[in-house]
């Protein structure tokens, strides 16, 4: 293949990759219970999408084919570690996938506006709200870090969740 067309190939995969790959962590996130196993398994999919990507047919949705294919991974994931962690059975497994991914599909616009409703808020919520999903610290080392109650930092936060919840509905109305 000429380094042109590899190149090109390269770009298409981009752009449909990186438009989906929020939604695809996402997706693995709701079939595997640990976030570092999600997170072990994302980077295996992302490598095997672009290895696979000369099978992808371009009427198809990218979505559902990259789900489809880390569905595919995250079985074998679970079937090679064997963990003696709580798993879910294939069946239940299967339920979630298809209904997660309808969701995937249904909310494409929703993250542009959680991006957008998070830059409204004040800096200390944005703290907040990063150390609570992004998991770099615990909720708990931040109120002893800040000198806060812990029941006062999950009162904010379920605020803060409100906040944005109605900022989206919002912006989802104007649209």
């Amino acid at each position: 293949m000429p380094a042109q067309d590899a190149d090109a190939r390269y770009e298409e995969f981009l752009q449909f990759f990186s438009r989906d790959r929020e939604r695809l962590s996402a997706y693995i996130s709701t079939l595997l219970l640990n976030q570092a196993d999600a997170e072990d398994v994302f980077q295996r999919c992302s490598l095997l999408l672009w290895r696979k990507f000369s099978e992808f047919d371009r009427d198809r949705n990218f979505l559902s084919w990259a789900c489809g294919v880390a569905f595919y991974e995250v079985r074998n994931f679970l079937r090679s570690t064997q963990r003696t962690r709580l798993q879910f059975n294939s069946d239940l497994m299967s339920q979630m996938s298809d209904r997660r991914l309808e969701s995937l599909e249904k909310n494409v616009d929703m993250l542009p506006f959680l991006r957008e409703c998070l830059k409204l808020l004040p800096k200390g919520e944005q703290e907040l709200v990063r150390i609570a999903y992004e998991r770099e610290g615990s909720i708990k080392e931040f109120a002893e870090q800040k000198g806060i109650a812990l029941q006062t930092l999950y009162n904010r936060l379920g605020r803060t969740r409100r906040l944005l919840m109605n900022c989206i509905q919002r912006k989802l109305a104007v649209e």
